[in-house]
């Protein structure tokens, strides 16, 4: 089950304080996404000096998407890296974003101007930033709360969205944390889930501390989640509106 797709401004700045995720079009988010190579971003990708990469096993719990792999992706021959059960993240794009860069495009196309436009609209945040979240095949980014919200853009492949119809009610610390990790409440029923389908040029926005968790299918894929630190609904003085 879905809410419902937010397409005006006027609609989008009633729900960004809010814990409750969107899928994201119309005038808030207009842009095509750009055609990237799966080949190319994972080259870039995991020779990248700061990639984090884990098993990203399917868990109810964050730590098991970080565990250390059992084989070196690093080492792979590419063709056998494209097809390899793993989650990789970069935070500071670096050579991916420039000129040539894997994700260059995308950073032109749509991050940049998703930043422009939103700042044109009267929103505020203190420092933006693009980061790339890929998964390999049945692979997952498990339970977790973000400290930022997060526009989540799907570039390749497919990944499946899940968060909650009612945050409130599974936030206190003492549900989303046993013993210093995230875990996903083991009583969720079915009703109490908003799932999101994405395939590339599909957008969701999920807000600061909203408990998510999100799989790929049997391919790899991967999205650019572009994350605002503390972003509100109204130009804010004393926001630096930083871009990363």
């Amino acid at each position: 089950m879905e809410t419902q797709p937010i397409i005006t401004f006027a609609t989008f700045r009633d729900v960004v304080p809010n814990l409750v995720a969107h899928r994201v079009g119309g005038e808030v988010f207009p842009f095509t996404v750009p055609k990237t190579d799966l080949r190319q971003v994972v080259s870039q990708a995991r020779a990248h000096p700061e990639a984090r990469i884990g098993k990203g096993e399917r868990a109810d719990r964050f730590s098991a998407t970080l565990r250390k792999p059992e084989v070196d992706f690093c080492s792979l021959p590419l063709e056998e890296a494209i097809k390899t059960p793993i989650h990789l993240t970069v935070f500071q794009l670096g050579v991916m974003r420039e000129k040539g860069g894997a994700l260059a495009d995308a950073i032109l196309q749509v991050y940049l101007p998703v930043v422009h436009l939103w700042k044109e609209q009267g929103l505020s945040w203190q420092k933006v930033l693009p980061i790339l979240f890929l998964s390999g095949p049945n692979c997952s980014t498990n339970y977790h709360c973000d400290p930022t919200g997060v526009l989540v853009v799907q570039l390749f492949g497919r990944k499946c969205y899940h968060s909650l119809k009612e945050p409130e009610r599974w936030c206190p610390s003492e549900v989303q944390e046993a013993n210093g990790e995230e875990i996903r409440p083991a009583n969720l029923k079915e009703s109490d889930i908003l799932s999101f389908e994405l395939a590339p040029g599909d957008a969701v926005w999920s807000p600061w501390h909203a408990p998510h968790w999100v799989n790929a299918y049997d391919e790899t894929a991967y999205t650019l989640s572009i994350a605002f630190w503390d972003i509100a609904s109204n130009p804010n003085p004393a926001a630096n509106m930083e871009l990363l």
